[in-house]
């Protein structure tokens, strides 16, 4: 199903689906008018001193917009200023989050058809693990009929970013930023990556620091990058980083306990076993110890933190998770999934994606669910991330 309709998002504009919002906020209201309410205390919100709700406190009545399901945003904001005001603050959301009633959403880039072509044709969607549903998201304006192709698709705070990539037909690379706002249901293209052209780079973003890292990818010559980017999103700036001791193509990386971590090459082999870290406040490197025996990787082997845990997912389909010091085989991925796609995380569990199939992983009690994805929804992903809404 589409996310949003352009054509509902005009301000004022009274559809049937904002109708229900302002009746489901009108409710809410009457129910904050409860003299059980009453002692109810809320700390100060940074908004315009316009009244929200009539007859309610904004602390309270913001209490009501917290509650408006995330596509509904754009609509609700286009009520009034004071409501388009709220909405778009940065608190709105971490206030939402704190809640409770946030929800996970997968962001992914996957190609339309079920298999990944020559020249796929690539789309942004959004997986909602809790109730199986999948939507497409608006496509980028500037590229209708396919976003960049190897793209890398990150998520801070309710924006998703698309980094780079190449044109589907040219196959020439991109350096291109283009950001989605989920607030307002808009795109806006972000400044260049600067430096040299490249392409399958490894990238992770930091919601605590509001930066997103790309690290390595081939140049236009094949050869393997040792660069690496910082970028500002808010700022809408980039940064160079110290480059690291190898150079790495088809990396894949992770934010961990507040630092950067790169593992994995495709052609340097040497790097494939060596993890390096990047500590952002004193912008050093450091190279870990060489991965054991148990952990031999062969390209590609998928990295990511879930609970403050490392785990990876190598070709052999072995779920291996970093404890006390030490790698560990946990689980090995249902048999169903013949080649892993691609792993991302959300809340405690994994999500493994092959080409038609999807299984879930609770990590907690090492239990595998089966995952329905409408047949539609079913095309190769290249890049993926999770965001809560």
């Amino acid at each position: 199903m589409s996310l949003f309709d352009n054509k509902q998002l005009e301000f004022g504009s009274h559809t049937p689906t904002l109708t229900k919002v302002i009746e489901t906020l009108g409710s809410l209201a009457f129910i904050f008018k409860n003299p059980k309410f009453s002692n109810l205390i809320i700390p100060c919100f940074n908004f315009v001193c316009m009244e929200l709700i009539p007859g309610l406190p904004n602390e309270v009545a913001l209490e009501c917009l917290i509650r408006i399901s995330f596509d509904q945003f754009p609509k609700a904001a286009s009520v009034c200023r004071a409501w388009n005001g709220v909405i778009k603050q940065p608190e709105f959301l971490r206030r939402r989050k704190a809640s409770g009633l946030t929800r996970p959403f997968i962001a992914m880039a996957q190609s339309k058809d079920r298999l990944c072509g020559n020249q796929p044709v690539c789309r942004l969607t959004l997986f909602e693990p809790v109730k199986g549903r999948c939507y497409d998201v608006p496509p980028i304006p500037e590229m209708v009929e396919s976003m960049p192709v190897f793209c890398r698709v990150v998520g801070i705070g309710p924006e998703l970013a698309v980094i780079g990539g190449c044109d589907r037909v040219t196959g020439e690379f991109l350096k291109s930023v283009f950001i989605y706002n989920f607030l307002s249901a808009r795109w806006r293209r972000g400044a260049d990556m600067p430096g040299n052209e490249r392409l399958f780079f490894g990238c992770a973003a930091s919601e605590e620091e509001g930066m997103v890292v790309v690290a390595g990818g081939l140049d236009s010559d094949n050869n393997s990058l040792n660069s690496t980017l910082a970028y500002d999103m808010a700022r809408d700036r980039w940064m160079s980083l110290p480059d690291m001791s190898y150079g790495r193509d088809q990396c894949t990386c992770v934010f961990h306990r507040g630092k950067f971590h790169a593992i994995g090459s495709y052609y340097e082999v040497e790097a494939n076993q060596i993890t390096e870290t990047l500590d952002l406040v004193t912008r050093q490197w450091h190279l870990s110890d060489r991965i054991s025996d148990v952990m031999t990787l062969s390209y590609p082997a998928i990295y990511l933190e879930i609970c403050g845990v490392i785990y990876i997912v190598n070709e052999s389909r072995d779920v291996i998770a970093l404890q006390d010091g030490t790698w560990v085989v946990i689980t090995r991925v249902p048999d169903e999934i013949c080649s892993v796609a691609y792993v991302t995380r959300w809340q405690g569990k994994m999500m493994v994606m092959g080409s038609r199939r999807a299984y879930m992983l609770e990590v907690k009690s090492k239990k595998w669910t089966k995952v329905e994805i409408p047949s539609e929804y079913c095309g190769y992903v290249l890049s993926s991330c999770c965001i809560d809404l």
